[in-house]
């Protein structure tokens, strides 16, 4: 199928049946969603959330007050919706015979090239495919559609946005969404050839369980922004740590102390937390805004943000999106493929890191880039340094299909 851009052609030979998507609310949705903004009434002041305007304890006061009115006065959800739908975006059934057929979104950015190289890329929570906005248009204006050396394919992970499900009559894991990911790839036409798994958060556990399962993601590679040691992999001691590696570890434990409460929450009581935030626009805004705060390394445009939360909003997804926290601690003994290269870059305020000293847990680590700026949200904070990683890791490590 094809869209009127450019870079929508999808390859031929797909067996899939991707159809062309344009995102588009509706004036009563948008006319809905202010009047329950405009109606909702923020916290008075405490202790906790004015503390010397900081955001240690939460979101601060002051910052939902100014996120509001800018919400309801300056936000333009069109001029977004345009820049979303500037891309090709497509919807595709993908059938499983554990959890049924949903609907996936995806944007594609399609080369005519043979002998491209497809690569994944996979968000994480709060995030979304939105993450990824500022890497395309880099993309677009870099390359025409004859050149790219690479099909790039960004999913809305499934019950995330755009995607549909999960299903409401069983479980869903970690290793259910990474299967539909895996069908995806497959029905696009990329199975033999097989793809480049990238993803940071959810995204890096998605591709963890692709890179050790699927055929056709095992014939690639995986390239990451985010890497765990737990289980059998655990490392305890600091014995060869220099004093930077140290420090690093002491914030990823304060992070573990103070910051890892929403992931307690939302592993364990999905279905509260999930009714209460579907219940205002100003109520999911500062649980998704906290991790945009708290774990970038330069704060975010303001607009940015509340993009992320409105496609939250809008989907209603935040309590279909939350499944993987149940899941995910499941798969830390997990690991690559042993024989099929990993590529991973560092960026300075990610919580989750593999220090240098600790490479030899991952044999298969044949790529590494470690960067003074960026946070978890490297594809939005830092999208020069992420696509240049990404196509230095293909060019050096994976070479022509």
């Amino acid at each position: 199928m094809t869209t009127t851009n450019p870079f929508g052609t999808v390859p031929e030979g797909a067996p899939g049946k991707a159809t062309p998507f344009t995102l588009h609310i509706p004036d009563e949705e948008l006319s809905h969603f202010h009047q329950l903004l405009q109606l909702s009434k923020i916290a008075p002041p405490t202790y906790e959330n004015l503390k010397g305007g900081k955001h240690d304890l939460g979101v601060h006061r002051d910052w939902i007050v100014t996120a509001k009115d800018a919400w309801l006065n300056s936000f333009n959800w069109r001029e977004h919706e345009a820049l979303i739908n500037s891309f090709p975006n497509f919807k595709i059934p993908i059938a499983d015979e554990q959890c049924g057929t949903l609907d996936i979104h995806f944007i594609g950015l399609f080369s005519q090239r043979k002998d491209a190289t497809p690569v994944i890329f996979m968000h994480g929570w709060p995030g979304s495919f939105g993450e990824f906005l500022p890497m395309l248009g880099l993309l677009v204006d870099k390359y025409t559609p004859e050149t790219p050396p690479y099909h790039v394919i960004v999913p809305s992970l499934p019950g995330h946005v755009l995607s549909g499900g999960p299903p409401t009559d069983r479980d869903f894991s970690s290793n259910d969404a990474a299967r539909y990911m895996n069908s995806l790839m497959v029905q696009l036409g990329f199975g033999k050839r097989g793809y480049v798994a990238q993803g940071g958060d959810v995204g890096y556990f998605l591709a963890r369980i692709m890179s050790a399962t699927f055929r056709s993601a095992r014939r690639r590679m995986s390239q990451v922004n985010f890497l765990l040691l737990s289980g059998p992999e655990a490392i305890t001691s600091t014995e060869g740590l220099t004093e930077d590696d140290i420090l690093l570890l002491e914030g990823e434990k304060t992070w573990r102390t103070t910051g890892f409460g929403y992931a307690l929450v939302q592993g364990t009581k999905p279905a509260t937390i999930g009714l209460a935030l579907s219940s205002s626009p100003l109520v999911i805004l500062p649980w998704v805004a906290e991790k945009f705060i708290d774990e970038s390394d330069e704060p975010l445009p303001l607009d940015v943000v509340l993009r992320m939360a409105s496609l939250y909003w809008f989907t209603e997804s935040f309590p279909r999106g939350i499944d993987p926290y149940r899941s995910l601690m499941r798969v830390g003994g997990l690991t690559f493929a042993p024989q099929k290269p990993l590529g991973y870059s560092h960026f300075r305020r990610e919580v989750c890191f593999l220090l240098n000293a600790w490479e030899f847990k991952y044999p298969g680590l044949k790529w590494r880039r470690d960067h003074d700026k960026g946070g978890h949200f490297a594809a939005l904070e830092q999208p020069e340094l992420f696509l240049a990683d990404v196509e230095e890791f293909v060019l050096d490590v994976v070479g022509p299909l």
